[in-house]
């Protein structure tokens, strides 16, 4: 592996930050349009980032973070949102700065690029990296539900309803998981039955003030759901953090609301995705 040695030695690594001007490599396959004050974060993983045979390796990934001059917010802080991502991190130990992306806005560069420079920014925070990975990550792990369960949620007259009160739990909820029976497409005459478990960060689980209002929203919920034609909730809990298990979630899979595509997804507010794990 002729290679592996000297990029280790530079010091390549996942989560380095290019400027888009240290090489013209960088913006030969480009497919949109990158700014001077952007950065492309580097999301290959380090061990095939460093791959010493460059045709087993000929390419690695970026991902393009524009800065933004206001704090994150809404349904696009941290990764809730699918289509878009907003956070503030620091950078070679410098002020913290905010910054946006979007899921498409990245592209493969010539990886005999890395062998003629030296990274010279990184991404200080690894928590916000980690993040990062996973919302890229879910766009091709999520579960994919029965086009007949998408469209009982995406229904015209329940879509608006059912998305508010996931968007509201946003604030309280780290995930959904859910059972649903029988999970495939419906025959006729069948209805989905589904058990729902919101998990709710321990902290917060813990202040009655905000336990109380999550359970408020998990009624609404519930009920908004069960006024779909084909789908009947038979349990929804709320469980902390702390205290859920594996064995709590057997049979369960992850929902990850937005992934469900609302059909014309401007319309309303952008419902429940959370990156976060059990």
């Amino acid at each position: 592996m002729p290679h592996r040695a000297q990029l280790i030695e530079l010091g390549w690594r996942q989560g380095v930050l290019l400027a888009p001007d240290v090489d013209k490599r960088l913006t030969n396959s480009v497919h949109y349009e990158i700014p001077g004050d952007a950065y492309l974060l580097v999301v290959t993983q380090t061990c095939d980032l460093v791959q010493g045979d460059m045709n087993r390796e000929p390419y690695f990934e970026v991902l393009c973070l524009y800065p933004i001059d206001r704090k994150p917010g809404g349904d696009c802080e941290g990764g809730k949102n699918s289509r878009q991502i907003e956070f503030s991190c620091t950078m070679d130990g410098r002020d913290s700065a905010h910054w946006l992306s979007f899921p498409h806005k990245r592209h493969l560069v010539d990886r005999h690029m890395l062998l003629d420079h030296e990274p010279q920014s990184f991404m200080d925070d690894q928590h916000v990296l980690a993040m990062i990975l996973s919302w890229l990550a879910r766009r091709y792990t999520r579960t994919a539900f029965p086009e007949a369960f998408v469209d009982q949620i995406n229904h015209p007259k329940r879509r608006s309803a059912i998305s508010k009160k996931f968007a509201r739990l946003n604030s309280y909820i780290a995930n959904v998981y859910i059972r649903l029976d029988p999970f495939r497409e419906l025959m006729e005459e069948e209805s989905y039955n589904i058990e729902l478990i919101l998990v709710m960060d321990s902290g917060k689980f813990e202040k009655p003030a905000l336990f109380d209002e999550c359970t408020k929203i998990k009624n609404e919920l519930e009920y908004q759901l069960n006024q779909c034609e084909k789908i009947e909730v038979t349990d929804i809990d709320i469980e902390s953090s702390s205290a859920i298990t594996f064995d709590d979630l057997k049979g369960f899979r992850e929902w990850d609301y937005s992934y469900l595509s609302f059909r014309d997804p401007d319309e309303g507010e952008m419902p429940f995705d959370s990156p976060h794990t059990v």
